[in-house]
C-alpha cells in the first residue's frame, strides 16, 4: 500500500540502546517487511547506565501526585505491616521516588528526539526498538503495515486539520482518551482520532515542532 500526500516524506526515528543491536534489527526489519515507504533511521538512545544525563534536562526522582490523578494508589506497608505511606499521601503532597538509570535514559532519550523534531523544523514519528504493527485486533482481525498505513494516512489528514502538536498512535489503558478530571467535548466523535486527557504509553507518536517546543518548555526540572 502506497502512502498518501500526507505521509509523504515523513521520517521516523527508531529509538534503541546501542549496545542492544538484537533490539535493533527485529524493529528495522519489521518496518522494511510492513512499511517499505517509511524512511527510518536508528536514534542512538541514552544509556542511563552509562551515559551522563545532565540533571537541569531530567531530574533523578519523581513525585506521584499527577499521577495519582490517573493511576490507582494504596497504602504501602512494610514487612512488619507498618504503614509507610497512605493512599492520601500519594495524592497530596505526593510521594518522591527515585528514577532507575533505566527511566532517566528513556525520559532523556525523548527529550534528545524532541530536541530533533525542533531543530528540523518538521513533523517525526518517534518509535520505540519494541513497537509491533502485527497484532491481533479488538475490532477483529489481523493488524498488519497494510492496515497501519491507511489508518495513519486518515489519522495524518485530521491532525493536520486539527493543527495538532502530537497524535499518538499507541495506547494504554481507555481508547476513549482516559477522561477523568476534563469533560469531554460535545458532539459526533472523529472514526479515526480521539482528544486524549493522559496516556501511558510513548512506544510511537508523531510530534510536531511547535509540540516539541511546548514539551521542552515544560520538561525542565
Amino acid at each position: 500500500l502506497k502512502p498518501g500526500s500526507s505521509l509523504q516524506g515523513l521520517t521516523a526515528l527508531l529509538l534503541g540502546l546501542e549496545r542492544r543491536p538484537d533490539r535493533r534489527q527485529r524493529g528495522e526489519d519489521m518496518l522494511a517487511k510492513e512499511v517499505p515507504w517509511l524512511r527510518t533511521e536508528f536514534f542512538r538512545a541514552t544509556d542511563g547506565k552509562l551515559d551522563t544525563i545532565p540533571d537541569d534536562e531530567v531530574a533523578k526522582t519523581w513525585n506521584t501526585k499527577n499521577n495519582s490523578n490517573y493511576g490507582a494508589y494504596e497504602d504501602v506497608m512494610d514487612k512488619e505491616g507498618k504503614i509507610l505511606y497512605t493512599a492520601a499521601q500519594f495524592a497530596d503532597p505526593g510521594v518522591d521516588y527515585a528514577f532507575s538509570p533505566g527511566e532517566r535514559g528513556c525520559a532523556h532519550s525523548h527529550y534528545r528526539m524532541w530536541q530533533r523534531v525542533l531543530a528540523v523544523n518538521k513533523p517525526m514519528l518517534i518509535l520505540e526498538h519494541d513497537v509491533q504493527l502485527i497484532f491481533e485486533r479488538t475490532c477483529g482481525g489481523q493488524s498488519s503495515g497494510a492496515t497501519f498505513t491507511e489508518r495513519f494516512e486518515l489519522g495524518m489528514q485530521e491532525a493536520v486539520e486539527r493543527r495538532a502538536d502530537v497524535l499518538y498512535l499507541g495506547w494504554s489503558g481507555h481508547r476513549d482518551g482516559n477522561y477523568k478530571h476534563h469533560d469531554e467535548k460535545p458532539g459526533r466523535k472523529s472514526q479515526v482520532l480521539r482528544e486524549a486527557e493522559y496516556v501511558w504509553t510513548t512506544v510511537a507518536y508523531v510530534l510536531w515542532p511547535e509540540g516539541a517546543k511546548k514539551l521542552l518548555e515544560k520538561a525542565k526540572p
